[in-house]
């Protein structure tokens, strides 16, 4: 049995803004957006206090700059290994331009301390023309958690968002909707029961 440790990003630009503008927060002027003072704060918080995280054996973060922020304030006094994960970045993937990750190339130089070799150099799974579907959704969720069964750690932490956290964890979404999101920067856990994977990233 494996244990996860599912983290949401601390608060962000386009949290905050949508409390103000709404769905124009995810608009093309707000591309993958950072996180604001208070999820600094709320990173550095759970960093100190969370008594697991001497446990954890690797950590699984999205290629989005507010949860790469949030997994290096978090670990910052370990030598936990933070790996870049394609399939476990927001939903959706398509006109909410706070979830379009920059390039590789880009984040491995401003990030120079994560570890990116399992994505690719553009967005695996952007598409400028329409949304993401739920469907989409749900098979990469499959696809990522047939990963972890792959892997030989036992206690994993996983720093991603509240839509797609939602889907690993509960395997359902029940509203896209800031009003109705998981709390930024706390630990939810769950357990996977080892058995024979069907799909690898």
């Amino acid at each position: 049995m494996k244990k996860i440790f599912c983290i949401r990003h601390g608060l962000a630009l386009h949290n905050v803004l949508f409390k103000v503008i709404k769905h124009h927060a995810y608009s093309d002027k707000y591309i993958d957006t950072p996180l604001v003072d208070e999820g600094v704060c709320q990173s550095e918080k759970l960093g100190l206090k969370w008594e697991q995280k001497k446990n954890i054996e690797i950590v699984f973060v999205s290629p989005l700059t507010r949860t790469i922020e949030t997994a290096l304030k978090i670990f910052k006094d370990t030598n936990i290994k933070i790996v870049a994960v394609e399939e476990i970045i927001e939903f959706s993937q398509g006109k909410e331009y706070c979830n379009l990750r920059k390039n590789k190339s880009v984040l491995k130089e401003k990030y120079p301390m994560i570890d990116f070799s399992l994505i690719e150099e553009t967005p695996k799974y952007w598409n400028v023309d329409r949304r993401e579907t739920l469907e989409e959704l749900t098979k990469r969720d499959s696809v990522f958690k047939n990963f972890l069964l792959n892997r030989t750690e036992k206690k994993i932490a996983i720093v991603s968002h509240s839509t797609y956290l939602k889907q690993f964890l509960f395997n359902y979404v029940d509203s896209i909707d800031e009003t109705k999101e998981l709390k930024h920067c706390y630990p939810y856990e769950k357990n996977l029961i080892t058995e024979m994977a069907t799909e690898s990233i």
